[in-house]
């Protein structure tokens, strides 16, 4: 990692088209990519296998011990929890509703601030999630803020956990992004919201091509910038 490697932050609401986005993008760039989303559905997930009411300083430091992000061929990282890769379990919409909950926890969000900070690799990182650009990496060279209309929402996370083999139904699925939506946006830690200096995009009715051709249009313009 050098001191001047590139970051580009897309924050947004669930089922936006950052995620989609940000795979394409991190092809397109050569960038690693970190989905800041399931660091919390990790926790959510080893919550619920490791029997823990309530997160604290011990414990929370004890499971940081065991678990480590594994960089990928691909530029993806990999979530291994006591040796055991454990990325392909964190999909489901119910642990997604849970690590909404997980996420308030100001404790857990200091101590993956670190963690997160790791993953800065050359050539550059796509950091995709919800506090990218306000918390996490406020210097990023270009931050986004996706936006898109629930109901479209629902039907992307349909397709996605549909492509997953999950079993999934949209009335559930558009009822629980609006808890999210709800508990994202209204917590009082690190609350969901553009940064100031953020580009807001609507994707409810853009394509992938279209929206990644524009990002790459305005990085090229911060880039001449430097």
């Amino acid at each position: 990692m050098s001191k001047n490697t590139h970051i580009i932050t897309i924050d947004g609401l669930a089922g936006s088209g950052k995620s989609a986005v940000s795979k394409k993008l991190s092809q397109n760039l050569g960038f690693y990519l970190l989905d800041s989303g399931i660091l919390y559905r990790t926790f959510a997930y080893i919550k619920n296998i490791e029997n823990i009411n309530a997160f604290n300083k011990d414990n929370i430091g004890y499971l940081m011990s065991h678990l480590s992000l594994v960089p990928t061929n691909d530029l993806r990282f990999n979530i291994v929890f006591k040796n055991n890769d454990i990325t392909n379990k964190l999909y489901s919409e119910e642990i997604g509703l849970a690590a909404s909950v997980v996420s308030k926890i100001e404790l857990l969000r200091l101590a993956l601030l670190d963690l997160q900070h790791e993953c800065i690799r050359d050539p550059g990182l796509i950091a995709n999630g919800r506090d990218m650009g306000t918390k996490v990496f406020p210097n990023a060279i270009l931050k986004l803020y996706f936006t898109a209309n629930l109901n479209i929402r629902a039907e992307r996370r349909y397709n996605q956990l549909l492509s997953n083999d999950s079993t999934a139904n949209i009335e559930d699925i558009k009822k629980s992004l609006q808890d999210r939506d709800e508990k994202d946006i209204n917590r009082d830690i690190s609350p969901l919201k553009a940064a100031k200096d953020a580009i807001i995009i609507d994707s409810s009715e853009l394509n992938i091509e279209s929206v990644l051709d524009k990002i790459l249009e305005l990085y090229n313009i911060k880039e001449l910038e430097i």
